[in-house]
């Protein structure tokens, strides 16, 4: 279907999908602003600024690259780790647009006190869609066989 050149773009993609629903609505929810035209406001900006960043900052290759150097050879622990680099990147800097959109000036006001509960949730999210978006892109970039 695709070329295996767009694996990592196809992950980001569904990545940014689930990070951008979760972080936009416990953004906002904490924020006291939830209502849908904002919910949607922040989704497409968490989707742009989410892609935007994935491409180009390394940041799930900068964890599995700590994991390796730190030893971390069980699957499962390189996994929580690498995650864990990635996600605190990826999370801080998407979240932080997110909110600058969704509040405006207040964002300083808001979004440090939010910050705690957008890397949780946004790392439970990375934890369940990251393996699960792997797959989607393994099954969309299989090469058809003749």
């Amino acid at each position: 279907m695709f070329d295996k050149a767009h694996f990592g773009r196809i992950v980001n993609f569904f990545i940014n999908i689930a990070l951008g629903i979760v972080l936009s609505l416990v953004g906002l929810i904490l924020s006291g602003r939830l209502s849908p035209l904002l919910f949607i406001q922040s989704f497409i900006v968490s989707m742009g600024v989410g892609y935007t960043i994935c491409d180009l900052i390394p940041a799930p290759v900068w964890g599995q690259k700590l994991a390796r150097k730190l030893h971390i050879k069980n699957k499962l622990g390189s996994h929580l780790f690498s995650t864990a680099i990635g996600g605190l990147v990826l999370i801080t800097c998407i979240s932080f647009f997110c909110q600058l959109v969704a509040v405006g000036s207040i964002v300083f006001r808001v979004w440090p006190h939010a910050l705690p509960y957008l890397l949780l949730y946004g790392y439970l999210v990375l934890l369940v869609f990251l393996p699960a978006s792997t797959k989607i892109a393994e099954f969309l970039t299989k090469q058809a066989k003749p």
